[in-house]
């Protein structure tokens, strides 16, 4: 791999440069939206053959598969998981992964879609249907500051996009992409449910912590 990375740098010093930015960029973050500051430039350079080659390359032998999906804006990486073992998240997480999916597939459904097949909501629509889904599966719910927390963390990956708060609605827009369907996928939605039926991850109503041990380690596995 490094003869093919100083070859690219010999012939296109530029395109080099801008290869080792994708790379440091999906490292970081895993996935990245043509609609997020700096990201179009990304993108552009996942256009050109050499350069998209190059990368699937370089991430293949560290077990990952490299996606690009330019009609829906996002590119990044997800685990070959015959060769490595799945990342996990926390169930807290996972729920609300699982509710940004449903609703993302409601309103593509109704065909409310923005450019990329992103979908708009608010963050207390969303927060509302989350509530609806915990109570159903008796878990204790995040609160509001929590579940905000969870989406900024989802931000940072490009799965949603927080807009500014409206002070006199109390509320702020939610964009949740696309991506959100690959990265919470038919498998993940299985594993989840499945979770959830377990009588070890169901809270016991006496339990006067806000959420028992043995729940504060389920974790589900996912693609992403």
């Amino acid at each position: 791999m490094l003869i093919e990375f100083q070859q690219l740098e010999e012939k296109d010093a530029r395109l080099y440069a801008r290869v080792t930015q994708v790379i440091a960029h999906l490292l970081r973050h895993q996935f990245l939206h043509i609609d997020d500051r700096g990201a179009a430039g990304l993108m552009e350079t996942l256009r050109r053959a050499a350069a998209v080659t190059l990368l699937r390359d370089y991430f293949d032998v560290a077990g990952y598969r490299l996606v690009v999906r330019e009609s829906e804006g996002w590119a990044g990486l997800f685990p070959d998981l015959d060769r490595i073992t799945a990342p996990r998240m926390r169930i807290e997480d996972s729920l609300v992964l699982l509710v940004l999916r449903r609703l993302w597939e409601e309103e593509v459904q109704n065909g409310d879609i923005q450019p990329h097949a992103s979908v708009l909501l608010t963050l207390n629509a969303a927060y509302d249907a989350y509530q609806e889904t915990v109570s159903r599966a008796r878990r204790p719910a995040l609160k509001v500051g929590e579940f905000r927390d969870v989406l900024l963390s989802l931000e940072r990956r490009a799965i949603v996009r927080l807009g500014p708060e409206d002070d006199q609605a109390q509320d702020r827009e939610l964009t949740i992409r696309a991506l959100v369907s690959e990265v919470a996928g038919d498998d993940f939605l299985t594993s989840l449910e499945q979770l959830l039926q377990r009588p070890d991850v169901v809270e016991d109503d006496a339990d006067e912590e806000p959420a028992a041990p043995e729940a504060d380690r389920a974790e589900v596995e996912v693609s992403a």
